[in-house]
C-alpha cells in the first residue's frame, strides 16, 4: 500500500472529476434534448434518449476501467496527456483557480467518464420526476 494522500490532494482530483463529469453530462444531455425536440419526439423523447447515453457511457467507462491483468489492480495508471475536454474545462471556473494534483493522483478519464454516465442517469430522473416529463 502506498502513502496515505493528503485530504486537499484528494479534494482536488474529485473536484476534477466532478467538474469534468458535469460538463460531459451536460454536453450530453443538451444534445439529447436537441436531438428529440429535432425529430418530433419533443423533451420525452430527449430524455429517454439522455437515459439510454447515461447507460452507454456508465457501460463505456465500465469496461475501460476492467482491469486486464492482475498487475491493472497494484494502482492507477494515468498519463500526464489529458483530452481536449478536459483542457476545457480545466479552463473554466472554479478549477482554474485550483492547482490540480499531479497525474498519478488524479481520477483516471474512464471513472470521470463513469461519473458522467451517472450524472446523465440522474438527470434524465430529474427531468422525470421534477419537471414531469413523463
Amino acid at each position: 500500500m502506498g502513502v496515505p494522500r493528503p485530504l486537499s490532494v484528494r479534494a482536488r482530483a474529485w473536484i476534477d472529476a466532478f467538474a469534468y463529469a458535469l460538463a460531459v453530462a451536460g454536453a450530453v444531455t443538451l444534445s439529447a434534448l436537441a436531438l428529440g425536440l429535432a425529430t418530433g419526439g419533443g423533451f420525452v423523447r430527449g430524455k429517454i434518449l439522455a437515459f439510454v447515453a447515461g447507460w452507454l457511457l456508465v457501460g463505456y467507462a465500465t469496461v475501460r476501467l476492467w482491469p486486464t491483468s492482475v498487475d491493472d489492480l497494484d494502482g492507477p495508471s494515468v498519463s500526464a496527456r489529458g483530452t481536449r475536454l478536459e483542457g476545457f474545462v480545466r479552463r473554466l471556473p472554479p478549477l482554474r483557480w485550483i492547482r490540480l494534483p499531479a497525474p498519478p493522483e488524479r481520477v483516471r478519464v474512464a471513472g470521470k467518464v463513469f461519473l458522467a454516465g451517472v450524472v446523465t442517469l440522474a438527470g434524465s430522473l430529474l427531468m422525470e420526476t421534477a419537471f414531469g416529463v413523463a
